[in-house]
């Protein structure tokens, strides 16, 4: 005990100039050039977050059934026929509405594995080794954990209800 005192001790009246933490997020160590077994100026090496083109999905659920870890949560509501949700850009006609599209990247394994299976590849990676080089952005840190659950649906209850309302023709029946 007396030994691993003694270092501390040393450590602590031998304090180098700059030997100190640093005040994060208002200060940042510089990143250091360093190789890492490819050119970087090709190769992006930043860790990277999902997104979703909410305008883009038709409410398949075929993302959440892929992730490992299940970090994506969707619902859907059906809607009557006669409801004219819009298509896709890929021109596909959305028949589902999807009020809650969340991901928490808490859970998220950074796999990929959500982006291949959807039909209109409206959820992707930002950033990551196949996508276009980007200036460095991989500060996605936040003080609480809960502002790491990124809601991409934005319908509200208004829209919901105008959507899954019966038409009038049909109720007399």
């Amino acid at each position: 005990m007396l030994i691993g005192m003694g270092i501390t001790m040393k450590h602590m009246f031998k304090i180098r100039k700059g030997n100190v933490t640093l005040q994060y997020p208002e200060e940042k160590w510089p990143r250091p050039n360093r190789n890492i077994g490819f050119e970087p100026s090709v190769y992006n090496t930043i860790r990277s977050k999902l997104n979703v083109d909410i305008d883009d999905c038709i409410g398949c659920r075929k993302c959440e059934r892929a992730c490992p870890v299940q970090c994506i949560k969707i619902d859907t509501i059906k809607v009557p026929k006669e409801a004219d949700l819009g298509a896709t850009s890929n021109g596909t006609v959305k028949r589902l509405l999807v009020p809650r599209f969340d991901i928490d990247m808490t859970e998220c394994m950074y796999c990929n594995l959500c982006t291949y299976p959807c039909p209109e590849e409206c959820i992707y990676m930002t950033g990551g080794p196949n996508s276009e080089k980007k200036p460095l952005d991989y500060e996605y840190s936040q003080y609480n954990r809960d502002n790491l659950i990124y809601e991409f649906a934005t319908l509200t209850k208004r829209e919901i209800k105008k959507f899954t309302a019966i038409p009038k023709q049909q109720e007399i029946l």
